[in-house]
């Protein structure tokens, strides 16, 4: 790979199983997910199950009936991956350091995996995948997302506990909300690390022997890009619905009320949805029930649609602890990696374009429990 006089390069099989790995290597998740590397756009996982009752009686010189036969079923997992694209800057300064013992294309590879891991990490967990993408997490449908829409979810904030800071009781919870069939494999907890440290914290006074980095023999990891300001509805808080259908782009909405809504509260539109969006109240027209937001809208939002004209007063405080096997979560990458540069002589620095495609998928969702609205101290 020859990056010095800005073509364009196609990694060959190597050099990007090299840089898939140093991707890997860089995100708790990923690394520790089926990696798939493919040589297409679309490929075809084949998955192999049986049935739970196996064995029967025997009688000598007899075969079993036909119904008491067991065959396996099979199922498909399909990976259609996305092309994305990003620019990597990196000063010359940056170029220099800690070169020695590593080849410059090695060198450059790391350097550029480590920038792209944390936003890959990020759109593996919570993309939302839309009809109309504008950025990479509207091109698929994360893990955490495929799992809450559907599977074993055990909510802190609604599940009859006294709070929603994180303690064994709702680890137990969630370890139980998987189906017993699947509990043998379990052998990851995922959680930010603040929730990590507040287990810790919680027991390390503790006069009966609770293990603080792990439960049920299954360890922590740790993951510092999960986050911890996700939306929870506001008990007893302001709420309405758009009286208006309102645009993407623009910051604007009009409400059927805005009594009891001030400046500053942060409210969410299509709550828990693909379309779902927090930002802060900048402004309130009191005669005309005009709202005006920080951020401006990424999507359409329609007064006639159930899921996207309530709007909620939310509290980001929202974080969550993902049980699962390792493997069990798949990222699909295609080999057809490119990398071109491009010199900027004023600022000391190259950028480097880089090109791939690729897709996340679930094994098994039923093996998964989410412990979701969980509650950093």
């Amino acid at each position: 790979m020859d990056t010095a006089n800005g073509n364009l390069v196609h990694l060959n099989t190597k050099q990007a199983n090299t840089f898939i790995d140093y991707v890997a290597d860089e995100s708790v998740v990923i690394k520790n997910s089926r990696i798939k590397k493919m040589n297409s756009p679309m490929e075809t996982i084949a998955k192999i199950g049986v049935g739970d009752e196996i064995f029967h009686p025997a009688q000598r010189g007899k075969k079993l009936a036909e119904d008491k036969r067991i065959e396996a079923s099979w199922d498909t997992i399909k990976l259609a991956t996305k092309e994305i694209i990003a620019e990597v800057k990196i000063l010359d300064d940056e170029l220099e350091d800690n070169i020695e013992g590593m080849s410059f294309k090695e060198h450059l590879m790391r350097m550029i995996s480590k920038k792209w891991a944390n936003q890959l990490e990020r759109a593996a967990l919570y993309s939302k995948k839309k009809d109309n993408p504008q950025t990479i997490h509207d091109l698929f449908d994360g893990f955490l997302t495929r799992v809450e829409k559907k599977w074993n979810v055990v909510d802190a904030n609604i599940a009859g506990f006294s709070d929603r800071f994180i303690d064994k009781n709702k680890l137990a919870k969630l370890y139980k909300s998987i189906p017993t069939k699947y509990r043998t494999g379990l052998n990851k907890f995922y959680m930010p690390n603040d929730l990590a440290i507040d287990f810790e914290t919680l027991y390390e006074q503790n006069k009966n022997d609770v293990t603080k980095k792990w439960a049920f023999g299954i360890g922590f990891n740790n993951v510092p890009l999960m986050n911890t300001e996700r939306p929870v509805i506001k008990l007893d808080g302001f709420k309405a619905e758009l009286s208006a259908s309102a645009t993407a782009w623009n910051k604007t909405i009009v409400l059927t009320s805005v009594d009891g809504l001030t400046v500053g509260k942060d409210i969410t539109l299509a709550y828990r949805t693909n379309k779902e969006f927090t930002s802060v109240v900048e402004n309130i027209n009191i005669s005309s029930k005009t709202v005006t937001l920080e951020e401006a809208l990424p999507d359409d939002y329609s007064n006639t649609n159930p899921e996207e004209k309530k709007v909620f007063e939310v509290i980001l405080d929202w974080a969550d602890v993902i049980l699962t096997e390792k493997s069990n979560f798949i990222w699909g990458i295609q080999r057809d990696i490119t990398i071109e540069t491009e010199r900027s002589a004023r600022e000391r620095a190259t950028y480097f374009v880089l090109t791939m495609r690729c897709d996340f998928q679930v094994e098994n969702p039923e093996a998964i429990g989410l412990l979701t609205n969980v509650k950093v101290k």
